[in-house]
């Protein structure tokens, strides 16, 4: 019977998924699994790994949690999301709007708004130094990390909580009594990795099987110049580009802190810096933490608390040539691209290094505490706080490398938060078996954004790379500095203010920790509201039943069984404060090459805002509704603890673009209407495997979330819309994350194989006949015409399963320790292959399609699975828009890999010294990814599951390192 329960332990070890906090390491001799709250985080087991950001530990330590990394890029933007997202991501913007709120010690962190992407053409990156913002944490100061999803809980937290949850981060509190201080520190390595790289003679072999078979003389002539020369040694000659453009690069991290006090005063001060880096194009950044803590109880009863942090990271940003020519709105001649001969492209890193591009972020906050006891029974307390964050960003490029132009550009943006909460709480207990608990609080967040942003072309010369635009708003030549014609200034700023009011009474109930039953009620003002809807209320309800302790206090193999049920409302705040201003006029020059021009022949204007969309009046507050059902267990002794969460979550009246009158010259208006729907489970399970009496222990786990979201409306009453410049649809009934395609089924190699009605009509491509060459699109409707009607929603961008696993193995002293990432259910659109089977539209243009990268010269991905389609064809054979590039992007990866020997276990060790914990370990992440795409790597993707090649690898680290605590 004793082996059965082994192996039943260890299948739902290895099959359910787990949402409890990692070991002590403290206690890594004798581990066991404690009961804690589900989705509870311990970051003790994590701070081994040299993550650079919140995401990177987030992935698969919570079910529920997906994060999205669309490049390895250190400090490059991530997204989370929390339980699927009810926004559908027609833009960058939209990423941005989707996120849950991070709450630092009660401090909601406030994050960059994207409203610089209303002025930029190509929306790759967020103007500035493009920061993810979460990089600022240093996770050594982080005691737990918790992840609060259902609205029992999160609606505590108001309009702040509707994007799936709230993030919690707890940070280390002072000891009392004593004095500690801890110490870790790590140094290692990015390794490079290795490329399939390719040359001039390996591209022409690539396209010659198409001009062979389907070139005219005509386009025989256009052969691109550099690949008609097999002389030519900067192309056809060694294709060792990787030498210069990965490399292996060290990476380190150090961190201490002190802390000691007694019971009426107490501190903690932290410091730390950290340099992260990618093995690829000199990717670095290095980040300085700081954070002081104090308590203080002058009085009984009055207990003052305050903190602060400061941190700033300086980054080394890629050099992508698309992310230049966007930023620049300039593109120079593209008919030749960056040779793959290291020699050559020496040359022009040796000019580019003439270039700068200094990324830099601060950021600061705190808060100041007071709670106040009045006897037994009541208390008050009262929070002040602060964020703040601001990004910087010179960039200088030479005339050298466009074409005699030089360029200059200087952003200064920043966010800022304060927040005031009070309440006062009444708890009491009746009879040792009622209690009740009474709360009442209001909350004011006040936000504002800014920024201001300037750039200017031809300079006098090189040698001027000084900011020039900033000049001394007390002079005449204030933005219009005499070293740059006038004519090529130009000059943006922009703000944004919101203010959030909130009330809110709660009451609850409990017997004997038997029963449970909660109510909560709020009402939440908003700035960015119309006049006539300012406020929204809304009500939430949590019930839960101990079945342990009501019906199975004999069962001793059951030590724990509850059941929690909640239904709550949260709503949804507007984008921007515009909505609540409705019809509006704005600097909105616009012109073929930027979207945005505030002046026309040198005068200043404001018009309509066409381009940013309509917004009139009687827009009214979107909000979600969740319902969630918990069943949470401990069982044989506290081995085995098992989370299960049902949910479905509603997001109702949300905004969308939808089309407008075309001769009111508008792109679109924004209407109340489009309702989502959320539906899942999140599962999650921890276990101790082997008997306690066992020296060798094994704790493994796993995390699982199922998440399925439809689109159940839209405004007007449409069926389906047509979103994102016609590349993407909505229709109702089915996901708001799936791809709009054309069903690919083979080539017509010949042209009496192109289908024909009864009635002599040949099928046809929007009009354009199909010929031998052609692809074989599926005529979904019979019409012989292949349009958007035969389009088809297909896969899904975000994934239907995704979690992690995670083991650990401790035996005398020795942990031994590994973590997987995986999702299922997900599509990836290889765009990157897409466009170089589309050479010929691909190629010469002055266009950003043309770009081509120093990657160009790599090969990813199996060519020969593709057919051989005609790429001079009207028809555009080799679109994105078709199910042929799209394939399974699930995937499974060894994320870290950390072994760990605890010396205070050692028989050497001298109990009675004043080290109360030593250990050294070693790390590796990112070691190996199985998966069935045949590109790169699937988990780098844009937002749409494009995988476009502009991504940074994940790079293989290896690091050892030391912890103290004296």
């Amino acid at each position: 019977m004793r082996v059965l329960v082994r192996i039943f332990i260890s299948c739902l070890a290895l099959y359910c998924p787990n949402l409890l906090s990692g070991q002590d390491t403290a206690k890594l001799h004798r581990p066991e699994v404690r009961v804690t709250k589900a989705d509870s985080i311990s970051v003790e087991r994590e701070n081994v790994y040299p993550y650079s950001s919140l995401h990177q530990l987030l992935k698969g330590n919570a079910a529920g949690v997906y994060i999205q990394e669309p490049s390895g890029e250190q400090g490059g933007y991530s997204g989370i999301a929390l339980r699927g997202t009810a926004i559908p991501f027609i833009s960058s913007k939209d990423i941005y709007e989707s996120q849950p709120t991070v709450i630092l010690d009660g401090i909601p962190l406030i994050m960059d708004h994207p409203f610089t992407f209303d002025i930029q053409l190509f929306g790759y990156n967020h103007l500035g130094p493009a920061t993810n913002l979460l990089s600022t944490i240093d996770l050594n100061n982080i005691e737990k990390i918790e992840v609060v999803k259902d609205f029992g809980h999160a609606a505590m937290y108001g309009p702040r909580a509707v994007n799936g949850g709230v993030i919690l981060l707890t940070t280390k509190a002072p000891v009392v009594g004593r004095r500690r201080i801890s110490f870790n520190t790590y140094f290692g390595m990015v390794q490079r990795p290795h490329i399939y790289t390719t040359n001039a003679k390996f591209e022409n072999e690539f396209r010659q099987r198409f001009y062979d078979k389907y070139a005219t003389t005509e386009q025989l002539q256009t052969y691109p110049l550099y690949l008609r020369d097999s002389t030519n040694n900067a192309y056809y000659g060694p294709s060792d580009w990787t030498d210069l453009y990965f490399k292996n690069r060290p990476v380190y991290g150090v961190n201490a802190s002190l802390s000691s006090g007694t019971d009426r005063a107490n501190f903690m001060f932290a410091a730390g810096n950290q340099r992260s880096a990618n093995t690829a194009d000199n990717s670095k950044m290095d980040r300085y933490n700081a954070m002081f803590e104090i308590n203080m109880v002058p009085l009984k009863g009055l207990t003052i608390s305050s903190m602060i942090s400061a941190s700033r990271l300086e980054r080394t940003r890629s050099s992508w040539l698309r992310d230049r020519f966007a930023e620049m709105q300039y593109l120079p001649d593209l008919s030749s691209p960056l040779p793959p001969n290291k020699n050559y492209y020496g040359q022009y890193l040796n000019e580019f290094q003439k270039s700068f591009d200094d990324n830099k972020t601060n950021e600061v906050n705190g808060y100041f505490k007071v709670n106040v006891k009045l006897g037994d029974s009541w208390q008050i307390n009262s929070m002040f706080g602060f964020d703040y964050n601001e990004g910087l960003r010179d960039l200088f490029y030479p005339s050298t490398l466009l074409e005699k132009v030089n360029y200059l550009s200087n952003y200064f943006g920043y966010n800022q938060r304060v927040f005031f909460n009070n309440n006062i709480q009444y708890n009491h207990t009746f009879n040792e078996k009622h209690r009740i608990s009474v709360e009442a609080g209001e909350g004011f967040q006040a936000d504002y954004h800014r920024y201001n942003y300037a750039y200017a072309y031809k300079g006098p010369n090189d040698l001027i790379r000084i900011n020039l635009l900033h000049s001394d708003i007390l002079k005449s030549e204030y933005l219009s500095p005499k070293s740059f014609d006038h004519a090529l200034i130009f000059s943006f700023l922009d703000k944004q203010r919101a203010r959030l009011l909130s009330f809110y009474g709660r009451a609850a109930y409990s017997y004997n920790d038997q029963l449970d039953v909660s109510v909560l009620f709020r009402a939440d003002g908003s700035s960015s509201a119309q006049p006539d809807n300012w406020w929204l209320y809304t009500p939430t309800v949590t019930a839960g039943v101990n079945i342990k302790n009501i019906w199975l206090k004999e069962q001793n193999s059951i030590n724990a069984l509850k059941l929690q049920a909640s239904w709550g409302r949260i709503g949804r705040l507007m984008p921007d404060d515009r909505f609540g201003e409705g019809s509006q006029y704005t600097s909105d020059m616009s012109f073929s090459n930027n979207p945005v021009r505030f002046s026309y022949n040198g005068f200043p204007g404001i018009s309509r805002a066409y381009s940013s969309g309509y917004i009139g009046y009687g827009i009214t507050w979107p909000y979600a509704d969740q319902l969630n059902v918990n069943l949470t267990g401990a069982f044989l002794n506290n081995r085995l603890q098992v989370s299960l969460d049902l949910y479905n979550k509603e997001d109702h009246n949300m905004l969308l673009g939808v089309p407008f009158a075309a001769e009111y010259g508008y792109n679109f208006r924004y209407k109340n209407g489009m309702d989502v729907r959320n539906r899942g489970i999140d599962l999650g399970v921890k276990a101790s495997v082997l008997p306690a009496t066992s020296a060798l222990q094994w704790i493994p786990g796993i995390t699982l979330n199922y998440n399925k979201n439809t689109l159940l409306a839209l405004p007007d009453g449409r069926d389906e819309l047509v979103v994102a410049n016609g590349s993407k649809l909505l229709r109702v009934g089915h996901a708001i994350d799936q791809y709009w395609v054309l069903e690919n089924d083979g080539i017509y190699n010949r042209d009496g194989e192109i289908p024909v009605s009864a009635e002599g009509k040949r099928l046809n491509y929007k009009g354009i006949a199909l010929q031998a060459g052609d692809p074989r699109w599926k005529d979904r409707n019979g019409d012989y015409i292949i349009d958007d009607k035969d389009k088809v929603l297909k896969g899904h961008v975000l994934p239907v399963l995704s979690g992690g696993f995670n083991s650990d193995f401790y035996w005398r002293g020795f942990s031994l320790g590994f973590s997987f990432y995986y999702t299922l259910g997900r599509k990836v659109m290889n765009a990157e292959v897409a466009d170089r089977f589309d050479f010929i539209n691909k190629e010469g243009k002055i266009d950003m399609s043309a770009v081509k990268e120093i990657t160009f010269w790599s090969k990813v991905g199996n060519y020969d699975k593709y057919p051989l389609y005609n790429p001079w064809s009207t028809v555009d054979a080799y679109r994105i828009d078709q199910d042929l590039f799209l394939e399974n992007g699930s995937f499974l990866k060894l994320r870290n890999l950390s072994l760990q020997y605890d010396l205070t276990t050692a028989k050497w060790w001298n109990k009675k010294g004043k080290i109360n914990g030593l250990a050294i370990y070693a790390t590796a992440t990112n070691l190996f990814t199985i998966t069935p795409y045949t590109g790169g790597d699937p988990e780098l993707v844009d937002f749409n599951g494009f995988d476009t090649g502009y991504s940074l690898p994940l790079s293989r680290t290896y690091t050892i390192g030391l912890k103290m605590d004296l």
